[in-house]
């Protein structure tokens, strides 16, 4: 028989009982006292112990409740989460891939810098046959 945590965000015992009582399904994140692993699940709730049903310890904001309490757990969510796989690589393919892209990106900063001295350069030229035509006008 395994043993489950269940935690209800409520104060009094009462309160525990209206969200428990009725038979019917809940959905709600349990925790494995073996193993101490969280998880999303279905199930149903009985304070008569059963054949099949695993026991069941329920904690409220104040404390756990003395009585027993099982469970029986009809589906689990699991979370499918995305796993990213990397490809492993050789060190000299790595390094390889990173020079690359570092040369790639210092290209495109070349390419800023230039156009800005260009500008920069055309700005002066232009400055200067403006003094020089100022001069010959003079």
């Amino acid at each position: 028989m395994k043993a489950y945590t269940i935690f209800i965000a409520a104060d009094r015992k009462e309160e525990a009982y209206k969200y428990l009582a009725g038979g019917e399904t809940i959905s709600e994140t349990l925790q494995d006292e073996d193993t101490r692993e969280q998880f999303k699940a279905k199930f149903e709730v009985s304070n008569s112990p059963q054949e099949g049903w695993d026991s069941l310890h329920i904690q409220l904001r104040s404390g756990f409740l003395d009585e027993e309490w099982f469970v029986k757990i009809t589906a689990r969510e699991d979370e499918d989460d995305e796993v990213t796989y990397f490809e492993s690589k050789r060190l000299g393919a790595r390094r390889g891939h990173m020079l690359r892209s570092m040369l790639a990106e210092s290209e495109g900063e070349d390419a800023e810098k230039k156009r800005v001295m260009e500008e920069e350069l055309k700005h002066r030229l232009q400055w200067k046959k403006d003094i020089v035509k100022k001069i010959l006008e003079d």
